[in-house]
């Protein structure tokens, strides 16, 4: 504290450091940016649209918008072929959650439903005399759908082959078509070509190496039985290759 002598007056002043003049002017400056910096805010906020002005609509206006359930399956199923690895999947459109399928009616023999995949799948065993009449069901928990649908097996045309697991390496062997075209014939004459040869040169192997106490008579006699054997089964296996072509043509 001094004492001070100003314009003819005299009075007592508090003096003060530096370091409190900086500190005073520092919170001035900042009281200042504090309050602007509120202000703006303000404004902004002022600015800015209100979440209660935003147009909502209810959640029963939401569910309304969604499609009715309705299934998409064509009336119709793609065909079967007998024998044939066959997979058709159920389609639909709409619904509020997850679909569960059903499939009434009888199916092909060989062909099974997945209820979870939604999958028609299966190998058919048979061609069906018509086609066989099918109910598709589905339903989301609120809405059900029906269909009624077809599926037709075809037997199929694809000659007789041998199974890939077989010989996968070989193409396919159609046994059918060439049995059908007289080539089995041809086969039974060359097996029994081959046998009487066989046993023509078995003969006279056993007739050289043969002892003094078997007469050549015996192995002779022995021998022709062999051949009234192989004629039989040649006969034989020629007669039914000739029944089954009789009922191929007949069917």
């Amino acid at each position: 504290m001094r004492r001070s002598r100003r314009g003819g007056h005299g009075g007592l002043e508090f003096g003060g450091s530096g370091e409190d003049s900086f500190v005073a002017v520092v919170v001035t400056k900042l009281t200042g940016a504090l309050l602007f910096i509120l202000l703006l805010t303000m404004v902004i906020m002022a600015l800015l649209p209100k979440a209660i002005d935003l147009p909502s609509s209810p959640s029963g206006e939401e569910k309304s918008d969604a499609l009715p359930l309705a299934i998409t399956t064509p009336g119709t199923l793609p065909e079967a072929i007998a024998g044939r690895p066959y997979v058709v999947a159920l389609a639909a459109t709409g619904g509020s959650g997850p679909i569960r399928w059903a499939v009434d009616g009888p199916l092909p023999a060989g062909l099974t439903f997945d209820p979870e995949s939604a999958q028609l799948r299966g190998t058919p065993r048979a061609g069906t005399a018509k086609p066989a009449s099918l109910v598709i069901r589905a339903s989301d928990g609120k809405d059900r759908a029906a269909q009624a649908t077809s599926l037709v097996v075809y037997e199929s045309d694809r000659p007789l082959t041998i199974p890939s697991k077989w010989a996968p390496h070989l193409p396919p062997i159609p046994w059918r078509a060439w049995l059908e075209q007289g080539v089995g014939f041809l086969i039974l004459w060359l097996i029994y070509l081959v046998g009487m040869n066989t046993l023509a040169a078995l003969q006279r192997r056993v007739q050289a190496l043969a002892q003094a106490d078997e007469p050549v008579e015996r192995t002779r006699r022995r021998f022709a039985a062999y051949r009234w054997t192989v004629r039989l089964g040649a006969l034989g296996s020629a007669a039914a290759l000739a029944l089954w072509l009789v009922q191929q043509r007949g069917a």
